[in-house]
């Protein structure tokens, strides 16, 4: 089982987590935003470089209904959702990212919610990015960008992104996705 993740953050210096994606081989998804309603919320989005505020980040907030919730609540479906795939398989998850920080930030939001101890175990992480690093992959992953438009989304949205790392590690390794 291999589960593609990427996270919007606060900023590369100091990145506290936003939003998180998480997508399978064959299609399940995942993904949970910080309700910037909250009073982490809105510090966070006060920490949030310009480019997060006004460059195509928070702008894409609330388009993936149910996703909003409290910075626990972030790691606790997180936490839940990775158990119930590895339950479901009998085998450990793969999670692959191309940013190392986007997995640092899935761990410590998990265990922020107490959960990693548990995740920890059935989890094996994988960096991909010098598998997706080719021409071919990129303009896959262009065409997943152009087509996960039509859900509302786009490129610098925690799901599209993880969306496109997919079909991009699909392509280079002649697999089908669903």
């Amino acid at each position: 089982m291999i589960v593609f993740l990427d996270t919007e953050f606060t900023d590369l210096l100091q990145p506290q987590l936003l939003s998180l994606g998480l997508v399978t081989l064959d299609g399940r998804e995942h993904y949970v935003e910080l309700d910037l309603a909250t009073d982490i919320g809105r510090a966070r989005r006060q920490a949030s470089s310009e480019f997060v505020r006004y460059g195509g980040v928070l702008d894409l907030w609330g388009r993936v209904a149910g996703a909003a919730c409290t910075d626990w609540d972030l790691g606790r479906r997180t936490g839940e959702w990775l158990l119930g795939l590895a339950a479901g398989t009998g085998e450990k998850v793969e999670v692959a990212f191309d940013y190392s920080t986007d997995f640092e930030l899935l761990e410590a939001t998990i265990r922020n919610a107490g959960l990693w101890e548990r995740v920890r175990e059935v989890v094996w992480p994988v960096n991909v990015a010098r598998l997706v690093s080719t021409i071919d992959a990129e303009l896959a992953a262009e065409e997943c960008w152009r087509a996960v438009g039509t859900r509302g989304l786009a490129r610098h949205h925690a799901l599209a992104d993880a969306l496109a790392l997919r079909t991009a590690y699909a392509r280079v390794k002649g697999l089908a996705v669903a």
